[in-house]
C-alpha cells in the first residue's frame, strides 16, 4: 500500500509540476490554430489514436513486471527513466512540441506503469509464485517495443496539442480514457495518471482565452 500510495502521489506531483512550467509559448501555439477547423468526427479520431497507445503501454508494463520478477530486479529504474525522460525533450523539439509537456506526459505513462507492475508484484508476492516461464526479454522484445510506441505518441501529440486546451477536447479524452484505456490491471487510478497530463491545459487556456471561441 505504501508503494501505491508513493506512485500515486509522484505522478500528482508530476501533473502539477507541468501546469506550472507551461509557458507563453505554448499558449501562442493553441491560439494560432481554430479547433473548429477540424470535425466532431477527426476531433474523436486523434484522441482515441492516443489513448490507444496508452493502453498498449499500459499492457506491456505486466510483461515488464514478469521479466523483472524473474530477475529479482526491483520495479523502479531510475536511470532508465531519467534516460528516456531526457530523451523525449530532444525529440520534442524535432516535432515542434514543448519539451516539458512532453516530459510531463512521459512522467505520467511511467508512473501509471510503475503502479500496474507494483499491484502485479504484491499479488506474486501473496500467490508465492517464483517465476515465469517464455517471459519476453525486457532488453531485446520489450523495451524496443515501447521504444517504438514512444516514437507513435510523439506522432499522436503533433496531431493533438494544438486542441488540447479546448474544453470540448478535454471531455472527449475523459469520456473515451473510460472506453479504451481498459484491460487487466488498467484500474480507474491507473487511466486517471495515464491522462492527467492532457487535462492540464484547460485551466490555463480558459484563463487566458476568455474571449475566445473554442470547439
Amino acid at each position: 500500500m505504501i508503494i501505491l500510495f508513493g506512485l500515486f502521489f509522484s505522478s500528482r506531483v508530476v501533473a502539477a509540476s507541468f501546469k506550472s512550467d507551461f509557458t507563453a509559448n505554448n499558449f501562442g501555439l493553441l491560439q494560432s490554430v481554430n479547433p473548429q477547423s477540424i470535425t466532431s468526427a477527426e476531433q474523436q479520431l486523434r484522441v482515441d489514436k492516443l489513448l490507444k497507445l496508452i493502453q498498449q503501454r499500459l499492457l506491456i508494463a505486466h510483461d515488464v513486471a514478469r521479466w523483472k520478477w524473474n530477475h529479482k530486479l526491483p520495479i523502479e529504474d531510475r536511470k532508465r527513466e531519467q534516460e528516456l525522460l531526457l530523451k523525449a525533450r530532444q525529440q520534442a523539439t524535432i516535432y515542434s512540441l514543448e519539451p516539458d509537456m512532453v516530459a510531463a506526459f512521459f512522467q505520467a505513462q511511467i508512473e501509471a506503469g510503475k503502479l500496474i507492475q507494483a499491484v502485479d508484484f504484491q499479488t506474486w508476492q501473496k500467490q508465492g509464485i517464483k517465476s515465469f516461464p517464455h517471459v519476453p526479454d525486457l532488453n531485446q522484445i520489450l523495451r524496443p517495443s515501447l521504444d517504438k510506441l514512444n516514437t507513435e505518441f510523439l506522432f499522436a501529440l503533433t496531431e493533438l496539442t494544438q486542441f488540447l486546451g479546448c474544453p470540448q477536447i478535454q471531455e472527449l479524452i475523459k469520456s473515451r480514457s473510460q472506453v479504451i484505456i481498459q484491460g487487466d490491471g488498467i484500474v480507474k487510478q491507473v487511466q486517471s495518471i495515464a491522462i492527467s497530463p492532457l487535462l492540464q491545459f484547460q485551466n490555463f487556456f480558459l484563463q487566458h482565452l476568455k474571449k475566445s471561441h473554442c470547439c
